[in-house]
C-alpha cells in the first residue's frame, strides 16, 4: 500500500486529464484508486483477490465512473476487461504492482493496442531492465523487446519507506507508451527472434549464438555490413541494429526464415 502523499505522486505522473478512460491494476485497499477517482473520467479497477476486490466494490459502489472485477488481468486482454463492463479502449494503464507479475503485466500492456500509456510502480531493477540502453547494466532481451513496442522511461525512484508494510527494496515509477509508428510486424518478430537467440547465450559471440540459424561465417559477414564486428555479442546492439541485422540476413541468407 503507497502512503498518501506517495500515491498522489504516482497518480500526478499519470498526467491524467479527466477525460481518460483508466485501468487501475491490483488496487488493494484503494490507495491509488481514491486519488484516481478525481482524475479520471471512468476507472476500471482489476483486482485478483476476491476479499480486497468485494470490498473495495462495496465501497465505490455508488461512484458511478468506477468498476470493480475480480480477477488475473493476465487472463484476457485489456480491451477484452473493458468490454466485460461495456467500454471502450483506448486506455491508460496505473498501478502499483506486485513485483512478482509487474514484468508480463507491462509487456501486455505495451503490446496492446487498448492501452495508450502505462505508468506503473515495479522494482527499481525491473524498472532499468524495461528502460536499459545497449551496454548499460540491466540491458537484455526485455529492453529491445520493449522498444520494438513502445518506449520507457523510469520517472522517479521511491524508498522503502514510501510503502505500507516496508519492502525490503527501492521501486521505481516507469513510464510505457508505445511507438508512433508501429513497426513491421514481420521485420519485428525476425529482429526479436535473433535477439531472443543473441541473448539466450550472452557468453558467446552473436556469430556463435546464431549458430543454429546459419553458419557462422555467414553471420560475422552480416554483422560486418551492419558495422559490428565478428567479435559483437547481443549486449552491443540496439534494436535498430538488430532491425538492421535481421534485414542483412534476410537480404544475404534468404533460405534463413527469420519470423518463425
Amino acid at each position: 500500500m503507497a502512503s498518501g502523499r506517495t500515491a498522489e505522486r504516482i497518480v500526478d505522473a499519470a498526467r491524467l486529464t479527466g477525460k481518460e478512460t483508466v485501468i487501475e491494476v491490483g488496487p488493494g485497499e484503494g490507495a491509488l484508486t481514491r486519488p484516481l477517482l478525481s482524475r479520471a473520467g471512468k476507472l476500471l479497477a482489476i483486482e485478483i483477490d476476491p476479499a480486497r476486490a468485494g470490498w473495495l466494490a462495496a465501497e465505490l459502489l455508488d461512484v458511478d465512473n468506477v468498476r470493480v472485477l475480480q480477477g488475473d488481468v493476465l487472463g484476457k486482454s485489456f480491451q477484452d476487461w473493458l468490454a466485460a463492463v461495456g467500454w471502450r479502449g483506448p486506455a491508460v494503464l496505473v498501478g502499483n504492482l506486485p513485483y512478482n507479475a509487474a514484468t508480463p503485466i507491462l509487456t501486455a500492456a505495451i503490446e496492446d493496442s487498448a492501452i495508450t500509456r502505462a505508468v506503473a510502480t515495479v522494482q527499481r531493477e525491473v524498472a532499468r531492465r524495461f528502460a536499459a540502453r545497449p551496454g548499460r547494466e540491466g540491458y537484455g532481451y526485455l529492453s529491445v523487446r520493449t522498444a520494438a513496442f513502445g518506449r520507457a522511461q523510469v520517472l522517479f525512484d521511491l524508498p522503502p519507506g514510501a510503502f505500507r508494510p516496508r519492502p525490503k527494496v527501492v521501486s521505481s515509477v516507469l513510464e510505457l507508451s508505445p511507438r508512433e509508428q508501429p513497426l513491421d510486424p514481420r521485420r519485428r518478430a525476425a529482429a526479436l527472434r535473433l535477439a531472443s537467440l543473441g541473448f539466450r547465450s550472452r557468453r558467446k559471440t552473436l556469430a556463435n549464438a546464431l549458430a543454429s540459424l546459419a553458419p557462422r561465417a555467414n553471420w560475422e559477414v552480416a554483422l560486418g555490413a551492419i558495422g559490428k564486428g565478428p567479435q559483437a555479442r547481443a549486449e552491443e546492439l540496439s534494436l535498430e541494429d538488430f532491425l538492421a541485422l535481421a534485414s542483412a540476413v534476410d537480404c544475404r541468407l534468404s533460405t534463413v526464415d527469420l519470423s518463425s
